[in-house]
């Protein structure tokens, strides 16, 4: 009897989990700043140290890049005077590859930190190192890949898993507002926004209220203007039986755009109001809140 075709072997698969806990580096630039081996806590405050720890920041978010000393230095040493410049980042240079490898023998080349030409650096992780940064970029990509798939149950997961991430503002802290670290804070920025929007587009299209309305409020509490975000919202409240909330969000909504904004309302947000209008004619009592008056029964009218 002639056997069937041989099966392939499924994918190898791991949980995004299995990735941190492995690594012997783990850093997080999601909240505050944090680099760990093993269990030990890397670069406790100290001035040296935390040079180190500002071209650990760099080389973390540009691995494998080469970098020359100078634009390392105007990271860190801008407005000192160049020869102390130079002295300071050799130092800082030395600082870290000590934290990063103690045992390292003097004239020892560091397994991360690479030099080329005079004045050149580059940082190459290997499989022992592990970033939330690199991990968001990743998941990023798995989750659009099973989105183009149709696979919406893992879609969402690697979606969730994005925006579990980046709910932490990226470095937190001080160093928050230093101008060099504006362009990573947008492209993370954008990642989450990106993967709310789909999470947001997915769960209602699948009928998950509950889900639905968990990212629509993250997304309106970080865009507090976003109509697909109140759109899902007042959505979800009327499928559930509750117009008159519905209603009252969505007329909140449009006031604080008017006002703040100086915009109209879109066609399409206008159309949504008036067939909630049209399901409650008399706008219901809001749970929690006491029933309006009469004087102010239609609080549309000032839209």
């Amino acid at each position: 009897m002639a056997s069937g075709p041989a099966l392939l072997p499924e994918p190898e698969w791991s949980h995004p989990r299995d990735r941190e806990h492995q690594a012997t580096y783990r850093a997080y630039l999601f909240g505050p700043f944090r680099v760990f081996k093993g269990e030990e806590v890397l670069g406790r405050r100290r001035q040296r140290r935390e040079k180190a720890l500002l071209l650990l920041k760099w080389f973390l978010l540009n691995p494998g890049k080469p970098v020359s000393m100078d634009q390392l230095i105007d990271l860190g040493w801008q407005d000192t005077a160049p020869d102390k410049a130079a002295s300071g980042f050799h130092v800082g240079m030395h600082c870290l590859r000590r934290m990063l490898e103690p045992d390292l023998r003097p004239g020892q080349e560091s397994s991360f930190i690479h030099r080329s030409g005079t004045n050149f650096y580059r940082f190459e992780a290997d499989e022992g190192w592990w970033s939330d940064v690199h991990e968001v970029e990743r998941l990023f990509e798995q989750a659009r890949g099973c989105d183009a798939r149709g696979d919406a149950r893992r879609a969402c997961f690697y979606y969730s898993r994005v925006a579990a991430y980046t709910v932490r503002r990226f470095l937190e802290g001080e160093e928050a507002e230093q101008q060099w670290l504006a362009p990573y804070r947008r492209q993370y920025e954008g990642l989450s926004a990106q993967a709310l929007l789909r999470l947001i587009q997915i769960h209602s299209a699948r009928g998950e209220l509950d889900e639905a309305l968990e990212y629509a409020y993250e997304k309106l509490r970080l865009d507090p203007y976003n109509e697909l975000a109140v759109t899902t919202i007042v959505e979800a409240h009327l499928k559930l039986g509750r117009a008159a909330y519905a209603l009252d969000q969505l007329s909140l909504f449009l006031r604080s755009v008017e006002r703040d904004l100086g915009a109209a309302p879109g066609s399409h947000l206008l159309a949504l109001r008036e067939r909630l209008m049209h399901t409650t004619p008399q706008l219901g009592r809001v749970p929690g809140r006491p029933a309006p008056s009469p004087a102010r029964r239609d609080v549309t009218a000032v839209i």
